[in-house]
């Protein structure tokens, strides 16, 4: 299941689904610099919302000082690839991408 963005349309209405992203996916031209090589990677859109170090911690690292996460070990293992999917796909805003690059 793929988690949607959202946005507010004003301070009083719910938050709703945004349905006008121009790039539904992360960007790999617009990786961070400490995502090590390989297929997955974070993007600077990351939020640091902390989801991803949550569900993968072995993969996944926070950087404090810019507010972001990365790629700290590609996934290799059947359920660290699995984790690493899992992540990507509840991703809210769409930063994890998973470019196939091995």
């Amino acid at each position: 299941m793929r988690l949607m963005n959202f946005s507010a349309k004003g301070s009083h209405e719910m938050m709703r689904p945004s349905t006008n992203r121009k790039n539904p996916m992360a960007n790999p031209k617009d990786k961070s610099p400490e995502n090590v090589p390989g297929p997955y990677y974070n993007d600077s859109t990351c939020l640091d919302c902390g989801l991803c170090p949550d569900l993968a911690p072995q993969i996944f690292r926070r950087q404090d000082e810019g507010g972001y996460t990365y790629v700290y070990h590609q996934p290799v293992t059947p359920e660290e690839i699995a984790l690493a999917e899992e992540a990507l796909q509840s991703c809210p805003t769409e930063s994890i991408g998973n470019d196939g690059a091995g």
